[in-house]
């Protein structure tokens, strides 16, 4: 009998503590924020903001990157609508870590279309420039 209370008790802690979680905002990391961007245009600033965010682009050569795919949409030379549905292709094949799907369907697809984009590895081989401190 006692152990059928305790089972008793164990399972509504376990309903309420699902009920109080439910009811929790879930929290989601930004890498970006609008103040970074803010020199250029603000369609620029969001679309860049778009793609660092939710394709979690956390080192440097990846947001150099994601800059110069979004120079490229402003000029017209790549099609907003194709980057952010290789966008949401990423995010649909790896929800943690999408970059590397981003940058691989969108060089095969700017391939099809004739259009010749920059590899990552570019971005990573340029070297760091640190200004010395006296």
């Amino acid at each position: 009998m006692l152990a059928r209370h305790h089972r008793l008790f164990i399972a509504s802690l376990f309903v309420c503590l699902g009920l109080g979680l439910a009811d929790a905002p879930s929290a989601q990391a930004q890498i970006t924020t609008r103040s970074q961007m803010g020199t250029q245009g603000d369609s620029t600033a969001k679309l860049y903001e778009r793609l660092v965010n939710r394709l979690h682009a956390t080192t440097q050569p990846q947001q150099d990157y994601l800059l110069e795919i979004t120079k490229r949409v402003n000029e017209r030379k790549l099609d907003l609508r194709l980057v952010v549905a290789i966008e949401r292709y990423a995010i649909r094949r790896d929800s943690h870590y999408p970059f590397p799907f981003f940058e691989r369907a969108l060089m095969y697809e700017a391939k099809k279309r004739g259009i010749t984009l920059p590899s990552i590895k570019l971005f990573q081989d340029q070297p760091i420039v640190t200004v010395p401190t006296y």
